[in-house]
């Protein structure tokens, strides 16, 4: 009986395999932790993405209606039914 009191107790099979998720603190299971390290991925992607379009976009904060500095319009020409044109006839 000696020998059964100092084996330490064997260890239960259904003890979950937790992993340290280190941006939350929490214990996790692997593929839980897995998957929010593939979000925060994306996320980031997403994020850099959104920067270099915010950084490739003009100043101005979006798109001029103002006719190009070399297009010059006729209008005394204009009708009312310009839009009905193609577009490219004006450019």
């Amino acid at each position: 009986m000696s020998e059964q009191q100092q084996q330490p107790p064997a260890p239960a099979e259904n003890t979950p395999n937790l992993h340290l998720d280190e941006v939350t603190g929490e214990m996790v299971s692997k593929s839980e932790l897995k998957k929010r390290q593939k979000k925060r991925e994306n996320d980031a992607k997403k994020a850099e993405k959104a920067a270099a379009v915010a950084a490739a976009a003009p100043p101005g904060g979006g798109a001029s209606t103002a006719p190009a500095a070399g297009t010059q319009l006729d209008e005394e020409g204009l009708t009312p039914n310009v839009c009905s044109f193609p577009y490219p006839a004006f450019v």
